[in-house]
């Protein structure tokens, strides 16, 4: 008995962490030194668009509701969070909320704060507190902490997603990179747009763009994500290979901008 209950603790920690990775997109990628940010000029400098979203994810057969928002806090600050929840038989056994909070100014996007906090069957925390004013970022993970010199174009795990739309579609660009703070280190992301696609949902059919995560070569991982154009480039879908499987993300419904998200 005591052997089962280990293993069923130690499955759903891999479930509900798995889950987790996929949702905010940000598994561990290529450590390296920073590189110059190709998408540092953005000319779209319109106001972002609030949501509420809702998705379903699933990873080794269990599933779980996830939700996704950005809210206008006050200003040009904007809160975006992400928060799910793995129940067993009605019992809650592991849950994450993550948030960022950023200044959206004149079309540039910059980092304010970060946070992450797991709780139930596996506790972990992580945050990241950025000072423009002496170019510096206050780094926290479990009980260590690391001070990281700043440069413009940097940003936290969550916050460059809502950037990725806006610098494909007005740059014209086919690939992009972003520099993220991870614990310690400054990671290198980079993601190449593979097709435009309409794609079937629970919310309807929608205009995507499908875009690939480029990893280190012999990677096994492959991360997928599908953003809605018509719908300020909202996450639609997201899809990770590994070796442990797939991990499954999708969008079941939506409020953008005050407006029930639909189909074509």
């Amino acid at each position: 008995m005591i052997k089962t209950r280990l293993t069923t603790a130690a499955m759903l920690t891999t479930v509900l962490m798995t889950i987790l990775a996929t949702f905010a997109a940000t598994s561990s990628g290529m450590a390296a030194e920073p590189v110059a940010n190709n998408t540092a000029v953005i000319t779209d400098a319109a106001p972002l668009k609030p949501f509420e979203a809702r998705y379903e994810a699933k990873a080794m057969g269990m599933r779980a509701k996830a939700f996704r928002t950005l809210q206008l806090v006050e200003g040009e600050v904007y809160r975006l969070q992400n928060s799910v929840t793995l129940t067993l038989l009605g019992a809650t056994v592991g849950s994450v909320a993550e948030s960022s909070e950023f200044r959206w100014l004149a079309g540039e996007l910059i980092p304010l704060q970060y946070r992450y906090d797991q709780t139930g069957i596996s506790s972990r925390s992580e945050s990241v507190d950025f000072d423009w004013a002496n170019n510096v970022a206050q780094s926290t993970y479990k009980d260590e902490s690391w001070s990281l010199p700043l440069q413009p174009g940097i940003m936290d795990k969550l916050s460059y997603g809502t950037r990725m739309g806006r610098d494909i579609s007005t740059g014209g660009l086919t690939e992009v990179s972003y520099n993220i703070v991870d614990a310690e280190d400054i990671e290198v992301h980079l993601y190449r747009v593979t097709a435009e696609e309409v794609l079937s949902t629970p919310a309807g059919n929608l205009n995507t763009l499908r875009i690939e995560r480029i990893r280190d070569p012999g990677s096994s991982r492959k991360t997928t994500v599908w953003l809605a154009k018509d719908w300020g480039y909202l996450l639609v879908r997201l899809e990770q290979v590994s070796d442990s499987g797939t991990t499954e993300l999708e969008l079941e419904s939506a409020t953008v901008d005050g407006q029930p998200l639909m189909g074509l």
